[in-house]
Order: structure tokens, then sequence, then C-alpha cells
């Protein structure tokens, strides 16, 4: 069993790309959208929240997680060479080396980078790409993980928010999104902005897992998980059952 962890239902995107992939490997997956979110928390507060959430994995014999919020991932300090971080017995992954790998990949020339305001504000981005000779842009677009949580993926709200956010970043031919809600908006983002590359990490995060198990989704949050249920149907199709835990 491998796990997943994510502010809220955005790491349904990761999970989703290991199905798309045919892998059969048990998830067990925590969303811990009763917590501040994560792109509003200083680094310091969010690798405090790291070690319950080790321990919760701990206890159900999970030592590996996939970090599928770019906010936390900006957090960790992992071994460049493994791209891991660990918290007692539990190894936690980052998803910006992924997101670094497909970023350079791209052909683009002007690319624009998207994410939490912790993700942008780290810097982290900056840093990584900064080598890649492409013209760079970045921008907190906080607002529309909340839109994606609330099932909310197509109102003339949140396609004006994803106006404003494409407005901000001027031309660009690519656009990392960083932050794994952000792709359940991937129709939108064409929509106004039709010849624009998106690149979205979850899929590559997860090019390296091998099959094992038997495609059981395990959902746990300390938030509500009513509405977990809704947004997860809602964004990307997903059922995890409604009953609170």
């Amino acid at each position: 069993m491998i796990g997943i962890m994510d502010w809220g239902i955005g790491g349904l995107t990761v999970y989703k790309a290991m199905r798309n992939r045919g892998l059969t490997t048990d998830v067990l997956y925590f969303s811990d959208s009763g917590a501040t979110p994560y792109g509003k928390l200083s680094k310091e507060s969010l690798r405090e929240r790291f070690f319950p959430i080790a321990e919760f994995f701990g206890k159900r014999g999970v030592t590996h997680v996939l970090v599928g919020c770019h906010s936390a991932s900006s957090a960790l300090e992992p071994d460049p060479e493994t791209a891991l971080e660990s918290f007692g017995r539990v190894s936690f992954e980052s998803i910006i080396p992924a997101a670094v790998r497909i970023a350079c990949r791209s052909k683009s020339r002007s690319l624009g980078v998207i994410g939490g305001e912790r993700t942008i504000q780290s810097g982290v981005y900056a840093a990584a790409l900064q080598t890649l000779g492409k013209h760079l842009s970045f921008c907190a677009a906080q607002p529309l993980s909340a839109f994606v949580e609330a099932g909310d993926l197509d109102s003339p709200a949140v396609e004006a928010e994803v106006r404003k956010v494409l407005g901000s970043l001027g031309p660009i031919d690519a656009l990392l999104i960083a932050c794994t809600h952000y792709p359940a908006l991937a129709p939108l983002f064409a929509k106004v902005s039709p010849t624009l590359e998106l690149l979205d990490p979850g899929d590559e995060m997860t090019a390296s897992l091998h099959e094992e198990g038997a495609s059981g989704l395990e959902f746990f949050t300390t938030g509500n998980r009513n509405a977990s249920a809704r947004a997860a149907r809602l964004a990307f199709g997903i059922e995890i059952g409604s009953l609170d835990r």
C-alpha cells in the first residue's frame, strides 16, 4: 500500500494518474482539509503538520507517501537525489522534482507557474527553473483550489478567476500547474487559452510506481467527509463514499 497526502482532494490528481497508468497499487489517502489551507501556512507550521500525519500513516503500515500538495512539498527538505524526506519510519516524496522534470522537457519559451501562496512565495520553482533559459512568470492562484474543493469547475465566477490569473502572467505559451487541485480546471484553461500547453506533474510523479495490490482506495480526512466526497465526484469523477469518519 502507498500513501497520498494533500490538504484536500487535490492529491486525487495523483491517484487518478496512477489508475490511468493501470497501476493496481492500494492507496491510503489523507486529506487535511480540517486544517488551515497549506498555501497559507509558514514553512515551520507545515513541517509541524508532517509529524502527526507520519504517525497516521505509520500506524497503518504505510512507509512511503506521495505528497500531492506543492505547498507541503515546498516545506520539505528532501535529499536532491531521492526527493524524499523521512519523519520517523515514514518517508514523504515531494511532487516538486516531477514538476521540474516536465517543465524542463517543455519546448516553451515563456513559462507561467501558478500555485498556492505558500508555493509561489517559497521561491522553490523560481530557483529550480531559472537555468532553463525561459521567460518565467509566477502567480499565486489560491482561490482556484477553493472552487475545486466546492466542486465548481465552470461557473462564471471561476472562469473570471482563471482569466484574471492568466492575465496576470502576461504572454506565455506553457503553464506549469503547481497545485494538484488545478488540473480539474484544465478544460476551463483550454477554453480561455486554447493554444496554451498545460504541464501537470501528477502523471510524472507516478511513473516509477509498480503494480501491486487490488486497486483499493481508503480515504481519510480531518475535514468534512461529505463535502470531500461531493468535491471528489464532481472534480475528478472519483467516489470515496460520504460517511464521516
